[in-house]
């Protein structure tokens, strides 16, 4: 039994069960009262987002003695002899609510209610336009009332907790959410309107392949057999370029049981997509392209600030070999290393190799010493051969392959290939992949895929996007688990805290 399940059978089942309690006794009360705390339903007909933007936008005038039927939650409510004042939330807009203090049903309201509002728009002596209450329908009863408004620790448990509250409370973690789920929307209507179809793949797959990484492991029972949640869909998205579509691309979460940190949940969305009769320089256009476009829709400008840096996503980007960005970024020349001066390097960079292996050695290189530095929209291309499997060889540079990688703010934002689609290339690279790569993160052998590939698959360039990374740039948030909105956190440090 799991520390957070045997602790909620002690404890928190004590706790649970003394809140469930007082709750019932809350709503008994209500009802006694003849308050219904959770009606059916309630006709909104002008929502406090649309209140909100017609004040911006200096328009309500013309409303001002007219009926307003509203609804939301109560963020804050201030009680004076004359009048109560009452502010209402909804979907990242306020408005305010005026009310005589002799209503009923006030005494019954608190921060986090529901409440339904009918009365006239009127004007305060502060000059603020308010809805005048007539009437006013408890909607959904907070039985405990929210936190402040707009006051959160966001390293308390609370904050990480109850994320539905803390969206309520936080608007800029509201806005990041909202913010990454806009750029999803943007990605795929830009790839819709090249033409790529959106198409399924499985989450459940008997053979994990795509990546290098660990996988998560479950177990059918119908079938009594193990499978995987995928950690990309490219293997499958190659499969439909087999079977005849010429355009395609998903959007969804991919899974690898790795890191959880400032970068990386083990839980992601990504964009994959592949096109036939395409190279890796046609996919870089594509890339430069629907990334820009999806920033414009989000934000309304290509220009992003992202921590001390003003980052200009319009294209083209700036391209650049692996071997020029190690020379200009870290003085080193490829060229001129030898093995034994890469290994000493990489000791004191104190980043361990299984197993040495130049190409995947001078990745390593690459990684620790320029990715950083990368902060304008940058591909970086051609890499050795051995450090990426699924890629068709350089056709003029022997030891290469055409794979880029796209960076922005120091951070890897995207990966691509010229597929390789000769089967007995991709046969042996994945023969070799355990020789490489630790044994749980390598390529395992999937002969159905090598198979299907021998039938036959036309020469493709294929993407993956980071979503969440490039949401986290846009925002300019530090961490990962800003702009998720239900990262994967320890139970045991919620339950602790």
């Amino acid at each position: 039994m799991c520390f957070y399940t045997s602790w909620f059978g002690g404890a928190m089942e004590r706790q649970s069960v003394e809140k469930v309690g007082e709750w019932r006794r809350l709503l008994a009360s209500l009802r006694g009262a003849g308050v219904e705390p959770y009606p059916h339903s309630f006709t909104v007909e002008h929502s406090i987002k649309a209140l909100n933007e017609l004040r911006r936008q200096a328009l309500l005038d013309p409303w001002l003695g007219a009926t307003i039927r509203t609804a939301g939650r109560v963020t804050d409510v201030r009680r004076h002899p004359n009048v109560v004042f009452i502010d209402l939330y909804e979907d990242g807009a306020r408005f305010q609510v005026m009310a005589d203090p002799k209503l009923p049903i006030l005494e019954h309201v608190w921060r986090g209610d529901f409440i339904g509002v009918e009365g006239p728009l009127v004007k305060t002596q502060r000059g603020d336009y308010a809805v005048k209450a007539s009437s006013i329908v408890l909607l959904a009863k907070a039985v405990q009332p929210l936190p402040e408004w707009g006051k959160v620790d966001r390293s308390s448990p609370f904050y990480m907790r109850y994320r539905s509250v803390a969206m309520v409370l936080d608007l800029q973690l509201r806005w990041r959410v909202a913010a990454r789920a806009r750029l999803i929307q943007a990605f795929r209507e830009a790839m819709w309107r090249r033409g790529f179809l959106e198409i399924p793949t499985p989450v459940l797959q008997p053979i994990y392949g795509g990546a290098a990484a660990r996988p998560f492991t479950t177990k059918i029972w119908a079938i009594d057999e193990e499978w995987y949640l995928r950690i990309s869909p490219e293997l499958y998205l190659k499969r439909y370029i087999i079977a005849g579509f010429p355009k395609v691309f998903e959007i969804g979460p991919q899974f690898r049981n790795e890191d959880i940190d400032a970068l990386h949940n083990p839980e992601f969305w990504s964009l994959e997509a592949y096109q036939a009769y395409a190279d890796y320089k046609d996919i870089m256009r594509l890339t430069e392209e629907v990334v820009y476009e999806a920033v414009r829709a989000v934000l309304g400008t290509g220009v992003v600030k992202y921590r001390e840096w003003s980052i200009n996503f319009s294209p083209p980007w700036r391209r650049v070999t692996l071997h020029d960005a190690l020379r200009e970024f870290a003085g080193v020349d490829p060229d001129r290393l030898t093995d034994d001066n890469i290994k000493e390097r990489l000791r004191e960079l104190q980043v361990p190799l299984r197993v040495y292996n130049r190409g995947v050695a001078l990745v390593k290189l690459f990684e620790k010493l320029v990715e950083k530095k990368l902060v304008q929209p940058t591909f970086v291309l051609d890499y050795p051969e051995e450090s990426t499997p699924l890629c068709k060889p350089h056709r003029e540079k022997p030891g290469l392959v055409e794979r880029f990688e796209a960076f922005v703010g120091g951070l890897e934002v995207a990966n691509a290939y010229t597929e390789l689609n000769d089967p007995v290339k991709q046969y042996e690279f994945f023969s070799r992949e355990e020789e490489l790569f630790p044994k749980d993160e390598a390529h395992p052998l999937d002969w159905d895929f090598v198979e299907e590939l021998s039938f036959g698959m036309p020469p493709t360039g294929g993407v993956g996007i980071g979503v969440d990374r490039l949401a986290m740039i846009i925002t300019n948030a530090e961490s990962i688990k800003d702009v998720i909105p239900y990262p994967i956190v320890s139970r045991r440090s919620l339950v602790e805290g």
